[in-house]
């Protein structure tokens, strides 16, 4: 009988990835990111039903064995230990949808949005709609949302739960990012841009796939198709329309670099604005790279690291004027 495989080492993530780090991190936030892909990941979930206050929800996840603490940002959402998610899964608010799993910096792109009832809404790549729901609780029914994403596959995931957490009144489309510009032009208040990314905020050390096609060459092609779905989205906007640009990744040439590149030739009058939310990891953004000096307003984004139950993303916030 075979010995198991030996678990992977810090020293086993890309070499190259490796040697960009302390480009982008100062030694303690490399020490952060460093505990963050060795440990598990926390447990957040998000009250989805309006009809269950936070106070009810805590209750009944401490009779099932949890501890919650509440996010103080943050009003649906709740920090579990132990940060068991199969077994969360078990319980019946669960199985009831009525809360959902959720990662903090995903729900901050939400809330950086501030979407309100009545406003009209799309979600450039939503799948698999964690973000889109969010979005729909928070117009309280009151407003159109368009969750669009390329794949088929996954659209089919993303209205599964729909069904499960009971979230009605969604507009699902499946197309290229690229193309909504042209036929969604003006048509929306906010805009969310979860973009694809090289992922390098989900590295687990336990889960060599999250890294193993990780290469340079990688962030650039996903740099350019970046650029193209943020020109788009921005076209979607109607005049004093505001845009979120995300991703889950450290690379400024997906992060920095693309809002940079944007701002400098968007397809329609763009500002970006402070992002209106204080939560924990938030860290200031680079401002050169590769000897690159980028633009004045670029620190009025956030980038955020893995502290208090958040996980590394990066949030832009775009106006347009």
């Amino acid at each position: 009988m075979s010995d198991p495989p030996a678990a992977a080492s810090w020293n086993d993530l890309p070499p190259a990835f490796l040697e960009r780090l302390p480009s982008l991190l100062s030694p303690e936030d490399m020490c952060c990111f460093e505990r963050f892909v060795h440990q598990p990941r926390a447990l957040a979930v998000r009250l989805t039903d309006a009809q269950h206050t936070r106070a009810d929800v805590v209750a009944l996840l401490e009779a099932d064995g949890f501890a919650a603490t509440t996010v103080e940002w943050m009003p649906e959402a709740l920090l579990l230990t132990p940060p068991d998610r199969r077994r969360i899964q078990e319980t019946a608010i669960y199985g009831e949808g009525g809360i959902f799993i959720q990662s903090l910096s995903s729900m901050a792109a939400v809330e950086a949005l501030e979407v309100s009832p009545g406003l009209d809404v799309l979600d450039c790549c939503a799948a698999p709609g964690g973000k889109a729901s969010l979005i729909r609780y928070r117009q309280r029914g009151q407003g159109i949302l368009v969750a669009n994403d390329l794949s088929r596959r996954r659209v089919q995931k993303m209205q599964h739960l729909f069904k499960q957490i009971h979230v009605e009144g969604v507009d699902v489309h499946v197309q290229p990012g690229e193309t909504l510009g042209g036929s969604h032009a003006n048509c929306f208040d906010r805009v969310l841009l979860d973009a694809p990314c090289s992922g390098e905020g989900r590295f687990r050390l336990e889960a060599p796939s999250t890294w193993s096609d990780w290469t340079p060459g990688k962030i650039r092609r996903l740099a350019k198709l970046q650029q193209r779905l943020l020109r788009s989205a921005i076209r979607t906007l109607r005049p004093n329309g505001v845009l979120v640009y995300a991703t889950c990744t450290l690379a400024p040439e997906e992060n920095e670099l693309v809002v940079s590149s944007v701002l400098r030739d968007s397809p329609v009058p763009i500002v970006l604005e402070p992002i209106p939310i204080s939560c924990a990891g938030g860290r200031a953004c680079v401002t050169e790279w590769c000897g690159e000096s980028l633009p004045e307003a670029v620190p009025h984004a956030m980038r955020i690291l893995p502290e208090a139950g958040m996980t590394p993303f990066f949030l832009a916030r775009l106006r347009r004027v």
